[in-house]
């Protein structure tokens, strides 16, 4: 990264530093790699000694610590929420790094038809057919194919071999990493005259404001309506997300999440890594589902769901407990079953004498 002064750092970050000073930091780092002109940043001080033992030359702290004595020979920022003004750093040196050429690539093939807004970038070997309209400032890399009639928005940047399939939209400032494919059929099908029958799938595919979906994630249209992901979602690598399934605002999908078609998801929902959704259901805002679970039925607003069959998370905690003492539990059912098998051999007043322990 180019190096930054301390004064030129507090105003990316809009933080405090506390001392004047020239120095200059050349590199962001972690806190386990924390080096000489490095910088990082610690969410809390409930253990300032760590602080001791930081060979970072800045280190973005709570704000709260201002005219605290902490032991730390660098540079203080201090800031309302360090990791974010660490995040704005980040954000800083991502745009100085120049990612794509600036441009029509001569290899490209554009149809005539296609609208291009200003700056837009489209990189080698890309093509974009009949009716697309493309946003300004967004850039589309390498290799991408760009269906007929197609929307892309502003500002949003389509990394290689992405596939946007006919007359799906995406508004503005969406990412699209290495891969993803929009649009595809969904998975549709009837089964007549002894075979699986196609069913054609002729809805598209629409992703809202600052979207992000992952390397190799899949979004299918919809039969007739629309697939929609909702502005601010964030959709992790190889994800399949089924045709008609509506997603709201601000939720997640971690990796491998399948979600089956016709299934609504709310607003800020969180769906851990390889959950399943079966499909023709609703999770409702807020809820929460953990890793690996497979989802049956409807999940409420607000609740938190784990396990397959997924239960609510408590639930699915005892079962978990009783499911570890199962080997104790067999064992000792099997020493019942020893005992009723030797007392059916006694005589009646044997059998009592052996319960009475004489």
């Amino acid at each position: 990264m180019k190096a930054l002064t301390i004064e030129e750092i507090t105003k990316i970050t809009q933080t405090e530093a506390s001392a004047q000073t020239d120095l200059q930091i050349t590199a962001l780092c972690a806190l386990e790699n924390a080096h000489e002109g490095g910088i990082c940043y610690v969410t809390s001080l409930e253990k300032p000694e760590l602080l001791a033992q930081l060979k970072a030359s800045a280190v973005f702290v709570p704000a709260a610590a201002k005219g605290q004595k902490l032991p730390f020979n660098g540079v203080l920022l201090y800031a309302q929420n360090p990791e974010w003004a660490f995040v704005l750093l980040l954000k800083y040196v991502d745009a100085q790094f120049q990612k794509h050429t600036p441009g029509i690539h001569p290899t490209a093939i554009i149809s005539d038809k296609a609208t291009l807004g200003q700056n837009v970038c489209v990189g080698a070997y890309t093509v974009i057919e009949d009716g697309a309209k493309i946003g300004d400032n967004t850039v589309i890399f390498p290799q991408c194919y760009i269906g007929k009639d197609v929307t892309i928005g502003k500002n949003c940047y389509i990394y290689p071999q992405v596939v946007i399939r006919e007359q799906c939209v995406l508004k503005d400032y969406v990412i699209l990493q290495a891969g993803a494919k929009i649009g595809s059929d969904g998975f549709g099908f009837t089964f007549h005259d002894g075979r699986h029958q196609k069913i054609p799938q002729i809805g598209n595919v629409v992703i809202g404001n600052d979207v992000e979906i992952q390397s190799n994630a899949c979004v299918d249209r919809a039969k007739i309506a629309s697939t929609v992901i909702g502005d601010n979602t964030k959709i992790d690598n190889l994800v399949q997300i089924g045709h008609n399934v509506n997603i709201g605002m601000s939720s997640i999908c971690c990796a491998q999440v399948g979600v089956a078609g016709t299934t609504d998801i709310g607003n800020g929902v969180i769906l851990a890594g390889q959950v399943g959704l079966a499909g023709h259901m609703t999770i409702g805002d807020r809820a929460q589902v953990g890793a690996q679970s497979g989802v049956m039925t409807s999940i409420p607003a607000g609740q938190t769901y784990f396990g397959y069959p997924a239960m609510p998370q408590r639930e699915a905690f005892k079962q978990q407990v009783i499911l570890r003492k199962l080997p104790q539990m067999y064992k000792e059912f099997q020493n019942f079953q020893k005992e009723a098998a030797e007392l059916k051999k006694l005589s009646f007043f044997g059998r009592l004498k052996k319960l009475l322990g004489r």
